[in-house]
């Protein structure tokens, strides 16, 4: 049975948000149980059908902290993060329900900040690979470690420290730029961010359908197969574009460049999910209202009404 309470070896508490989960969590879970002292599950009101996996998660010994109420992935992150400070946490670890992490994980991320001097002002260890694929460090600190501007959410190793001083995760985003949004919010506050040393975690990083722009498939010239990208429904696409738009609002006359990178990044996927992707116009309606929405800084879950128009 995985230990629930912490244990002090580490100081070390893990939360991992779900909605909708399947039953790979529990090999997330399994992969994560030995390398920390407690583990927080927290379901942010997924409906009936994932009540199954909820209760196989607590039949395996797991802690499941239920939220009455669909807040998104900060709430749901808040939830656990304000439980693991209250039981003594030194560090928090947050895990996407779809990611699995490699058994040295937490051990190479806390050889990270063992290593970073107290100049460095290290507030967070992230993955240095998802799927193999690695990061691009901007700089390097004197002792070694590659430092990133933001990263993904899964995978960061905060200090607790970093909390009280900088507070909790965004809720207002409710899902999408919530890391993005808290990794420019500690760099405010003199914090630094590095990849773990070597780190490599599995995570799912959306659905790939094929590249049809205008109906037309889009094929590899050296396979010959039809080419993919990575799809969001125009749901995600709402919160996606709103979201991005937000933050560059904030933080166009502080971080200029970082708003201007921004943009470009994600200019080319809003552009290629409109014309090439399923529910075109779904996609452009999406796209419009999150941007609106965006730029009279509207936050928060979608109106059922909106929702039954992008669903």
């Amino acid at each position: 049975m995985p230990d629930t309470q912490p244990n002090g070896d580490t100081g070390v508490i893990a939360i991992v948000p779900t909605f909708r989960a399947d039953y790979g969590l529990l090999d997330g879970l399994a992969a994560l149980s030995p390398q920390v002292d407690a583990i927080i599950v927290v379901d942010d009101a997924s409906p009936e059908e994932s009540a199954g996996i909820l209760a196989q998660v607590e039949r395996a010994g797991y802690e499941v902290v239920r939220r009455s109420v669909n807040g998104g992935i900060a709430a749901a992150l808040n939830t656990g993060i304000g439980i693991a400070l209250e039981r003594g946490a030194r560090f928090v670890l947050t895990i996407d329900q779809d990611t699995v992490l490699p058994h040295h994980y937490v051990s190479d991320c806390l050889t990270a900040f063992v290593i970073a001097s107290p100049a460095t002002r290290l507030g967070i260890v992230c993955t240095d690979r998802v799927n193999g694929q690695p990061s691009i460090p901007e700089h390097y600190t004197e002792e070694g470690l590659g430092l990133v501007r933001e990263a993904i959410q899964s995978g960061f190793l905060i200090r607790a420290e970093v909390f009280a001083e900088c507070g909790l995760f965004d809720e207002r985003l409710f899902i999408d730029c919530v890391d993005t949004e808290y990794c420019l919010r500690i760099a405010r506050h003199g914090y630094r961010i590095a990849v773990g040393p070597g780190t490599d975690i599995i995570h799912s990083l959306g659905e790939q359908v094929p590249l049809r722009p205008f109906g037309v498939s889009v094929r590899d010239k050296t396979t010959g197969e039809i080419e993919t990208y990575e799809y969001h429904g125009p749901t995600r696409r709402y919160f996606i574009t709103r979201n991005n738009v937000d933050l560059v609002l904030r933080y166009a006359r502080i971080r200029p460049r970082w708003a201007l990178s921004a943009i470009r990044r994600e200019l080319r996927p809003a552009y290629t999910t409109i014309v090439a992707g399923p529910r075109r116009g779904k996609q452009l309606l999406a796209t419009l209202i999150g941007a609106v929405h965006g730029l009279v800084r509207r936050r928060g879950p979608l109106s059922p009404g909106l929702r039954r128009v992008l669903s």
